[in-house]
């Protein structure tokens, strides 16, 4: 769910590998349409796997799937978030307080409130969304002051994503009032999370600003991709076709990310470009990165499209994913991606 994250392995008897052994998702060919009764089944063993993952020690699995959970099956992951808080992991602990927070499960508020000593700054900020999305606005000075204060770019981006996650018309100020400040102006990386958060909270200017980052240098191009994919405005669609095609200048991460945005607005025209990439595997010997990294890289764009196309054609292949693959990210990636085109 996570870029950036260091790849999984699936480790001989650790439980999300046993549980796939002992119950499976079905058998190995099914039949593209499924039955009612199938899909229920499908579903269910699929929401099994994310909570077991997200209830395990593997750092990765577990805030990868607690964030799956908070999507597609909020009130059951209840349980992995609050012990996520616990955890010796920052990405777990980072995963737990913003999963309470979007889910509006403010138990336990003291451990919330505690959440903003973490030693980590990341997991402090998404202790103070947790507190302002239980109705302690108080805590926004948080979020507004790493925003605004904090020297690490990557901190000043969460803080503003955060502050766009709040659902709240007042953060348009704030976020405005931060772009304009010269080392958040300097920063392409903290300019494109602010216009993202403002895009997130309905402002038009900023979705256009989004598809024009989209567009242009690589060092904004893939960070601008990944919030139009998620956001998915209807203003981008054009946008978004133009990256989903087979040009020499669209990269292939690029395009899955285009059929991700355009699957949200209920377009399927990357589905089978999404489907013939869940097998991927990189030939790259450029030096940059790892075939290893790039092969997971690509195969969980085109999970995460497909799961936003929604197309019940690809349930087999996910089936086979979560099943097979070796990427205990991509199995939790097949899982939420089997559950949104099912339900929970």
């Amino acid at each position: 769910m996570r870029r950036g994250a260091r790849p999984g392995r699936c480790v001989a008897g650790w439980v999300l590998g046993l549980l796939l052994a002992g119950v499976g998702l079905g058998c190995a060919t099914p039949t593209p349409i499924l039955s009612p009764a199938e899909r229920l089944t499908l579903s269910n063993r699929a929401l099994t796997l994310l909570i077991t993952a997200a209830e395990s020690d593997l750092a990765d699995a577990s805030a990868n799937a607690i964030e799956a959970l908070v999507r597609v099956a909020p009130r059951e992951g209840a349980p992995a978030y609050r012990r996520a808080l616990r955890s010796e992991s920052p990405m777990v602990r980072y995963a737990g307080y913003l999963a309470l927070g979007e889910t509006g499960l403010c138990e336990p508020l003291p451990q919330l409130v505690a959440g903003t000593q973490d030693p980590h700054p990341n997991v402090r900020l998404a202790a103070a969304f947790a507190l302002v999305r239980c109705g302690r606005e108080g805590y926004v000075r948080i979020l507004m002051r790493a925003l605004n204060t904090d020297a690490n770019d990557a901190v000043r981006a969460d803080a503003a994503a955060l502050l766009g996650r709040l659902d709240n018309r007042r953060a348009v100020t704030w976020l405005e009032a931060a772009r304009d400040q010269p080392a958040n102006a300097n920063s392409a990386r903290v300019t494109v999370a602010i216009r993202g958060a403002l895009a997130r909270l309905g402002e038009g200017q900023a979705i256009h600003d989004l598809v024009r980052h989209s567009q242009g240098e690589p060092a904004t191009r893939t960070d601008a991709m990944l919030l139009l994919a998620e956001i998915g405005p209807n203003a981008a669609r054009d946008a978004l076709r133009v990256r989903v095609a087979p040009r020499r200048e669209n990269r292939i991460e690029d395009r899955l990310l285009a059929a991700r945005g355009l699957g949200r607005l209920g377009d399927k025209i990357g589905f089978d470009l999404a489907l013939r990439h869940l097998t991927y595997r990189s030939r790259s010997r450029d030096g940059r990165v790892s075939p290893e990294h790039e092969t997971f890289v690509v195969r969980s764009l085109a999970v995460h499209a497909l799961a936003e196309i929604r197309d019940e054609r690809a349930l087999a292949a996910l089936q086979r994913v979560a099943e097979t693959e070796t990427d205990i990210r991509l199995q939790v990636a097949a899982a939420y991606a089997i559950l949104r085109i099912t339900g929970p």
